[in-house]
């Protein structure tokens, strides 16, 4: 139903006319695929580079550093200010952006000046394949994109079975020691540390990446503290010697990157989180 509306609302063939949904859910139509495409986020220059469309990649954000190939790219400077003058340099007939990185006045300028503007959403373990796919209908990459979308739901349908009846490990993630961010079920890094059976201590608080309290930390006595670079020093927590996260020194860093951005290598994190709740699994229960 949803790509019959799409084609429907753009007014030519699918074959002819990639359609994709935005953020939003209106839909975005080109009238061929995209040929010129600067990237607004580093998960979408990864994205870009994965389903095979480096060669139409024009330009990028700032960080835009996986695979090592992508920093040559020309820069359009920080994903939350791109400098327009530099972007609209590179003439490209398509810009793709994240939702949540970049700022709605900076996504209606570029709309205003004529740009085709995709805006990804990026919030969901879901929405990695999701948007894999439709960058690759808009780059004309759609067979190689399919192949990296299945990769990624194959691995994680397999992660999320493997301990879908295991017992679950309670634990905290770090985004930030000062003040101290976290994850909530409703982010992506969330959703993941349940597919491993973690057990997020902060539940479904309000927002996606809420202000937490060490005293509430502590209280919930987890059993697995984690982090990402670059908010990797846990001697806040080596204080709290009776929390059993410290007492069997699991506090974890996970790969940079891997687990902060929502792309394709999204499910080298998951797996890594998993890794993690195995080990805290295997000791003795508190």
């Amino acid at each position: 139903m949803l790509l019959a509306a799409l084609v429907l609302s753009c007014g030519k063939p699918w074959a002819d006319t990639p359609c994709v949904p935005q953020a939003g859910g209106e839909p975005l139509c080109l009238p061929q695929p995209a040929r010129r495409v600067v990237s607004l986020a580093p998960h979408l220059t990864e994205m870009l580079f994965a389903i095979g469309a480096q060669s139409r990649t024009v330009g990028a954000v700032d960080r835009s550093d996986y695979p090592a190939e992508a920093r040559a790219l020309p820069s359009v400077g920080a994903y939350h200010s791109p400098d327009l003058e530099r972007l609209l340099a590179l003439k490209p007939d398509l810009v793709v952006a994240w939702a949540s990185g970049a700022p709605p006045a900076q996504v209606e300028r570029l709309r205003g000046l004529g740009l085709a503007v995709w805006l990804t959403r990026g919030e969901q373990l879901d929405d990695v394949p999701r948007e894999l796919r439709d960058l690759g209908r808009l780059t004309g990459h759609a067979p190689r994109a399919e192949q990296v979308a299945r990769a990624y739901e194959d691995e994680l349908a397999r992660l999320t079975e493997a301990h879908r009846n295991l017992r679950p490990v309670s634990g905290f993630y770090e985004i930030w020691p000062q003040p101290l961010i976290t994850v909530s079920d409703r982010h992506f890094i969330g959703q993941a540390m349940a597919r491993c059976g973690i057990r997020n201590i902060v539940g479904e608080a309000m927002g996606a990446t809420p202000t937490w309290s060490e005293e509430a930390v502590v209280r919930a006595r987890p059993e697995l503290l984690l982090t990402s670079p670059p908010a990797r020093d846990f001697q806040r927590w080596r204080r709290w010697s009776e929390l059993p996260a410290v007492r069997h020194d699991m506090l974890v860093v996970m790969p940079a990157d891997v687990l902060m951005r929502p792309g394709p290598r999204l499910i080298e994190g998951v797996r890594a989180l998993c890794e993690a709740a195995d080990r805290a699994r295997s000791l003795p229960r508190e």
